[in-house]
């Protein structure tokens, strides 16, 4: 399996809100320091983005935008008029943001906003990911995120099977908020994919996934971490001299290929104590580590905290 296939399976979506914004020129709003995932999706007219700190960016029917793990912005109908706090837009309708807890995970709404005159309608996405599922690649990913329409093939087709069942407020069946979810995880999905597979990156992780020597070796680390791994073992796997290959690693990656190795190894250790029973010892021999404490060690360097104390904090 491919490392981005991997990390997108592993993605953990605890929570989707789904909601249809209706508004109507002038408009504009902004979100400051909000700290779940969201996303825009432009279904009809067009839009100005501006993310904090950031150019105006301007988006037509079938582009979106994303901010993978929450952030700053602006939005409105021209980059030139006047903005207002998104509490003011939930406001108008009496509605409000107060945390996943108070809503169903699915959960669609609808909000009509604006001066009344041209129309603009878009779609959102807000997501909350579970922190352990956020391997080193999703990390990698920018701070926002724009597609373009003609970037992601799998997005109209999906968008519409969203809109369609969001919109089925009357007839609500069983199961309806579970379809929901899974419909919008779907989007999100095909879109972080279109990213990466679209984007050039120069350096990175993102960019070692695309490497025609960095990705053979990686897709092995992270299929067999446990196995004794060298950096010798690692130059042959990616078909260069142990030279070239700790050069060209370091280059791109920042990193020295067994740092990397004992850092993947962690993400993967702090899963287990989370989700399993498994004793230090077991996961120390599953990852590799003959000796529970070399991996005690590497694991409090990590994260600051013994094995056992990160999995209390959880229980």
């Amino acid at each position: 399996m491919d490392l981005l296939s991997e990390t997108l399976l592993s993605l953990k979506i605890k929570n989707m809100l789904i909601g249809t914004y209706h508004l109507s020129a002038p408009w504009g709003f902004s979100s400051q320091g909000f700290d779940y995932g969201f996303s825009f999706n432009v279904i009809e007219n067009s839009c100005w983005i501006t993310p904090e700190g950031e150019e105006p960016i301007e988006l037509h029917s079938g582009d979106s935008f994303i901010f993978p793990r929450g952030g700053s912005m602006s939005l409105s109908s021209d980059h030139q008029v006047e903005i207002h706090p998104v509490a003011d837009v939930w406001n108008s309708e009496e509605k409000h943001f107060e945390g996943f807890d108070q809503h169903p995970p699915g959960a669609y709404y609808e909000t009509h906003w604006g001066g009344g005159g041209e129309k603009t309608r878009l779609l959102s996405l807000v997501f909350e990911i579970e922190e352990q599922s956020r391997s080193s690649l999703f990390n990698a990913l920018p701070q926002f995120l724009v597609l373009r329409k003609h970037e992601c093939q799998e997005f109209h087709l999906i968008r519409s099977a969203l809109y369609a069942i969001a919109q089925e407020k009357t007839n609500m069946q069983p199961g309806e908020y579970a379809i929901r979810n899974h419909i919008s995880e779907a989007l999100l999905v095909s879109q972080l994919r279109a990213h990466v597979a679209q984007t050039h990156y120069s350096s990175g992780l993102l960019a070692a996934i695309k490497d025609p020597y960095l990705q053979p070796l990686l897709i092995a680390l992270h299929k067999t971490p446990q196995k004794k791994w060298s950096v010798e073992l690692m130059a042959k796997e990616a078909g260069l001299s142990r030279t070239a290959f700790a050069k060209r690693f370091n280059n791109i990656l920042d990193n020295t290929p067994m740092n990397y190795l004992h850092q993947h190894r962690m993400e993967l250790a702090a899963t287990k104590l989370k989700e399993t029973q498994a004793n230090v010892e077991t996961i120390a021999q599953d990852l590799g580590y003959a000796n529970s404490q070399h991996f005690r060690k590497h694991f409090l360097r990590t994260y600051n905290k013994s094995p056992s104390a990160y999995r209390n904090s959880y229980s």
